[in-house]
């Protein structure tokens, strides 16, 4: 009998009652009823539905107190990557009870620079609010991926994840961070402005060696390419005693130390036509020529440094790297790049007078700037006397595309 028709009886028998039957039958009805399967049935249903309402309070009591036990964690696959490139987010949750845990919703934000896949992000607010929900089961760990694209330079860190529960927000640490380096552009000196700041071209060191432009043979040396070692030179080397250097590499012209240092001048002289927007705009293009410098050169084998006078994160008024040529080296630069604040600090011409200072010498010297200075071209001047080529490229206005 269901619900709707146990219902009616009830109200069948007080009609009956009402329009003047004896109270003693009516009592006898009541009885009939309480005895009868339908009532029993009522009884059950109630039961059931109480025993579930108990067991609701139980768990949501126990789960509130459990939800804290969660472990949750943030990762990247990557420490960093180029502006535009992809990148995935590794969400992972560990349920460390036997208790089971569900519907639990673990919300956080994003930084809009960092695009979510399939995901569209509120245009009118700074940051985009995300929601994973996860069903965890006693002793269960899950592993949720989400595809990142990196859609601007800089360093971005998570820190705090928030599970909302019985009582409120609770604050989870999950501490992750991700660097996006300037986007590498190489270098189109055809159709850039290089020279010393007068128009002229006088690299007689070229960044990338010349495979027939051979000076002869040398001792190997610790961080030159297997593609240069001279097989049959080495085979010639008598094996007598212990030999310091049993292979030889070609020696290139022009570019047997393979030195390279890359300066990038941020300074703007007084009543310069160059807005804020075309600065932020040029000064991410010479990054990006610094970046694909950088990376090329240290591919290629380069001992490569990098300087420039802009703020940086710590408070400091420029940064510098001395040259060196391993992957680690190249990657602590870009880390280095993608925190960097647009914003003109120290001299650039106390910079070359640094290098100027601990002789500087055999080195290819590129130098990214805004505009002509007059006060570096001295310097300019000494470093050539020293037995260094300097290039120098001014970021043209061509270059306020950039970023589109």
């Amino acid at each position: 009998m269901s619900l709707l028709h146990m219902n009616g009886v009830l109200w069948s028998l007080l009609y009956q009652s009402a329009a003047g039957t004896s109270l003693g039958e009516t009592m006898e009805k009541i009885g009939d009823f309480l005895t009868s399967p339908a009532f029993k049935a009522i009884l059950i249903v109630l039961g059931i539905l109480l025993f579930f309402v108990i067991l609701i309070k139980i768990y949501g009591s126990l789960r509130a107190s459990r939800l804290n036990r969660i472990e949750y964690e943030r990762t990247f696959t990557e420490v960093g990557v180029y502006e535009g490139e992809e990148v995935e987010l590794i969400e992972t949750v560990r349920n460390t009870g036997f208790f089971p845990l569900l519907m639990v919703d673990i919300e956080s934000y994003f930084f809009n620079e960092l695009e979510l896949e399939e995901y569209e992000a509120d245009p009118g607010s700074t940051m985009q609010y995300v929601v994973s929900r996860f069903n965890l089961w006693p002793y269960m760990q899950i592993k949720r991926h989400h595809k990142l694209t990196a859609k601007q330079r800089g360093h971005y860190k998570f820190q705090v994840a928030t599970i909302y529960g019985k009582k409120g927000p609770i604050p989870m640490e999950a501490p992750a961070e991700l660097y996006v380096y300037p986007k590498a552009i190489p270098l189109n000196l055809r159709n850039m402005a290089v020279g010393r700041m007068q128009g002229e071209f006088i690299s007689h060191r070229p960044l990338f060696t010349d495979p027939f432009s051979l000076a002869g043979i040398r001792d190997y040396r610790f961080g030159d390419p297997v593609s240069q070692i001279n097989f049959k030179a080495s085979a010639r080397v008598p094996m007598t005693g212990f030999n310091a250097s049993p292979l030889k590499v070609n020696a290139r012209d022009y570019c047997a130390s393979r030195r390279l240092m890359i300066y990038m001048n941020f300074h703007l002289a007084m009543g310069s036509k160059i807005d804020g927007k075309q600065y932020n705009l040029r000064a991410e293009k010479g990054l990006s020529f610094c970046a694909a410098l950088v990376r090329d050169a240290v591919y290629e084998g380069f001992a490569v440094g990098f300087a420039a006078n802009c703020k940086t994160m710590d408070g400091e008024m420029s940064t510098r790297f001395d040259c060196d040529s391993s992957n680690a080296h190249l990657i602590t630069i870009l880390m280095e790049m993608a925190k960097m604040n647009p914003t003109d600090g120290a001299s650039f011409a106390s910079i070359l007078e640094r290098d100027i200072r601990e002789g500087m010498r055999d080195t290819e010297i590129i130098i990214i700037a805004f505009e002509t200075q007059e006060e570096v071209l001295d310097r300019i001047d000494t470093l050539e006397q020293l037995g260094n080529s300097v290039q120098v490229i001014i970021l043209e206005e061509e270059e306020e595309s950039y970023g589109g």
